[in-house]
């Protein structure tokens, strides 16, 4: 693909018409005929279109970004924060155990950690099973 740059816009155009797959695939089928004019016309279109599917790099302020939300539940919570902070290889333990405690709504478990703060991320995550299986047999005594 590195050497399309000396072709032309058809041929580049043609070629990138057979990657497309899925979702990218039906977009393309849905353009207005004779709506694309140049190869630079299309691929304006197509990165306007496509722009918030575009995958950013994940930094150390990533994890710090995510918060619990009023419904959910602390296991959610801890699978939701586990898979940004894995895709952050970088991230250290502490600031780890920080954003995941910013993140936290408050509560007991919250209340817990200001009262003895947690070692480290895997001290808090122990302490965390405790309040998890609370709220489970909670939710099961409302449901019953």
């Amino acid at each position: 693909m590195t050497i399309l740059h000396c072709y032309t816009g058809r041929i580049k155009y043609t070629v990138f018409l057979t990657t497309l797959v899925d979702s990218a695939q039906r977009w393309f089928d849905g353009l207005a005929p004779q709506s694309i004019h140049s190869f630079k016309d299309f691929q304006k279109v197509f990165l306007h279109h496509f722009s918030s599917s575009k995958k950013y790099k994940k930094t150390e302020f990533s994890p710090f970004e995510v918060k619990q939300s009023p419904e959910e539940s602390l296991r959610a919570y801890i699978r939701r924060f586990n898979r940004v902070s894995l895709d952050v290889p970088t991230c250290a333990t502490e600031t780890k155990t920080t954003a995941f405690t910013q993140g936290l709504r408050e509560g007991e478990f919250f209340r817990s950690l200001i009262k003895k703060v947690p070692g480290d991320f895997e001290d808090l995550l122990s302490r965390a099973e405790k309040y998890i299986n609370m709220e489970e047999v909670q939710k099961q005594k409302r449901e019953c």
